[in-house]
């Protein structure tokens, strides 16, 4: 019987032991991890680019507001450059899309500083503890898919 007692007390103590699951992963919780290398030429000689960088993720847990961070991100109309480098809101209006707002950029054009984003997915990944993230950013002459890989806290 002691025998037993002291099995199921370390069986009690490795099972505390077990990560956290998906769920706790992805919601609620600010994530590190980096975004991968994104560029795409669009219509009259514009582009847009997403640098390979460190990145933060968040969202809440009832889906519909995340903070997502790039350390470079550009869109050129074909006349203009815009630094969009930082962090932005993503507010979902359905599951795979919505507006983002680029935070500290106030003197932007209202389709610049907050477009649409579509097709956004994430996926956790259990064998390597990770979150994808995908979707993409619909500026006016270019749209930029954005991929980035977040590890667990």
């Amino acid at each position: 019987m002691r025998r037993f007692l002291v099995l199921a007390a370390a069986a009690a103590a490795f099972g505390s032991l077990m990560p956290m699951t998906a769920e706790s992963f992805t919601y609620g919780k600010l994530v590190a991890g980096q975004v991968q290398t994104g560029l795409v030429y669009g219509a009259a000689g514009s582009w847009c680019f997403v640098d390979d960088g460190g990145s933060e993720f968040q969202i809440n847990s009832a889906g519909s507001k995340a903070v997502i961070s790039f350390s470079e991100l550009t869109y050129f109309d074909g006349t203009n450059y815009y630094g969009l480098n930082g962090q932005t809101i993503m507010n979902f209006t359905g599951t795979t899309g919505g507006s983002l707002h680029f935070k500290l950029r106030p003197n932007l054009p209202a389709v610049v500083h907050n477009p649409m984003f579509t097709n956004f997915t994430q996926t956790y990944n259990s064998a390597t503890d990770q979150l994808v993230v995908r979707f993409n950013i619909v500026f006016p002459a270019c749209t930029l898919p954005v991929n980035a890989i977040y590890d667990a806290p």
